[in-house]
Parts: structure tokens; sequence; C-alpha cells
């Protein structure tokens, strides 16, 4: 697939999200709703979202039994999104259940695998004995071959999930930035660089909301995403 752009929308309100959304104009990109609207706006915003012709990414890491996973597949249906993220550590039965729940829709299941925010210390953190790319690449088979429609990793770790991987499947990437910042993501990389290692959909968000031009920045970034 042609690579995407998806817009990290993390602001405070739904008057922040549509000021923003307003400077974007027709711009082809997906907006990502996570914790921080989607739980004090609700689904009325990813359908005020949907009518302004954006696909929505509904990014709640859904990560519980697998009766309560399944339920809330069906919700994200139900209101519309197309993009869900469910996390891999849930075990196969919730990941199966998942499956289960949006057969019949467009929803495309997301699987987590290790966050961005992650390093070795979280392996220490877990008593495990995979390094960071063997516990991502273990999580994202799995899910795949259960049916999960696209993984979600480091941009470092794209390329092996795509070798190792036979079956086709969407690779998203957060962790995008334009150059080397000091934040809580700590394995960031720039957009030609996961484009190259064979991302599909790249995940910006800050740069985009503090850029004073939005509509340009994300002009450019399709550029840089068909050039890549």
């Amino acid at each position: 697939m042609e690579p995407k752009l998806a817009l990290a929308l993390d602001v405070e309100n739904q008057e922040e999200a549509f000021s923003i959304l307003d400077q974007l104009g027709n711009e082809k990109i997906i907006i990502k709703i996570g914790y921080l609207l989607f739980i004090k706006e609700g689904s009325d915003l990813i359908k005020k979202i949907k009518k302004k012709g954006f696909e929505v990414f509904l990014d709640l890491k859904l990560h519980d039994i697998p009766n309560t996973v399944y339920n809330g597949v069906k919700s994200a249906v139900e209101i519309g999104a197309d993009y869900l993220t469910i996390h891999t550590l849930g075990g196969k039965e919730m990941m199966e259940k998942a499956v289960e729940a949006k057969r019949g829709s467009d929803l495309k299941l997301l699987g987590v695998t290790v966050l961005t925010s992650h390093n070795e210390d979280y392996l220490k953190y877990l008593g495990t004995r995979y390094s960071l790319d063997q516990l991502a690449l273990k999580l994202a088979k799995t899910a795949v071959s259960l049916g999960v429609d696209g993984i979600v990793s480091s941009p470092f770790e794209v390329r092996r999930l795509k070798e190792e991987i036979k079956k086709e499947f969407i690779c998203v990437t957060p962790g995008i930035r334009f150059s080397n910042s000091d934040d809580d993501q700590k394995r960031v990389a720039t957009p030609e660089f996961a484009v190259k290692e064979g991302a599909d959909i790249l995940v910006i968000g800050r740069p985009i909301i503090k850029a004073e031009n939005k509509k340009e920045l994300i002009k450019e970034i399709h550029r840089i995403l068909q050039n890549a």
C-alpha cells in the first residue's frame, strides 16, 4: 500500500481538535484519537471527524478478558472507526475474539507490540530472555496469524517484521520525528527512514500540532512519503 500519514490529535478538547482539523482543508490523512480526547468527548467526536471526510484511528490499546474486548471492538465498528488498536500481550484468545467482533466490517485491527517509550529497562522489568525486537516479532507473528490486520511497532523493527512475517499486514509506526528530540519517545526515526524500512502508516503528532502552517507541513510530509 502507498504510505499514509496519521495525525496524533493529542489535544485537550473538541474545540482545539476542530480548530486544527479546520486548518487541514481536504488533506488526505488519518486522524488518531487516543485516551485524552476520547474519554472527554466520547463517540460523538468520532462521528463528527468522519463527517469531515477523515479516516479515524481509535488508539485505545484494548487489553482485557476476551469477551470484554469483543464488546469493545463491536462498539468501535458501530461508531465508524476505521482503525482500532488492541494489545497483543492480551493473548491469543483475546485477539481471536477481537477478530471475530470486527468480521464483516471495514475496521482494521492493529496490534500493539512493544511501546516506543520502552527500552532495555522494560525487559528487565518483565524478566524476559527476549530482546526488544525478538519480543516484538513474537507478538506480531502471533497477532497476524490470528487475523489481526496490522502491527504497531518502532520504525526500527519494521524491516525485520516484514521479512519474517510472510502474510501481508499493515505496519504502523509511531515515534516519527524530523530530528532527534528530547521527549518521552526513546526510539524515534525520520519519515524517510520509516518508509524505506517498509512502514505503511506513519504516526506524527507534536511536530504537526505545533507547526504554524499545518497544511503546508502535511503537504511536505506527503512529498517525503512519495519520494522516500
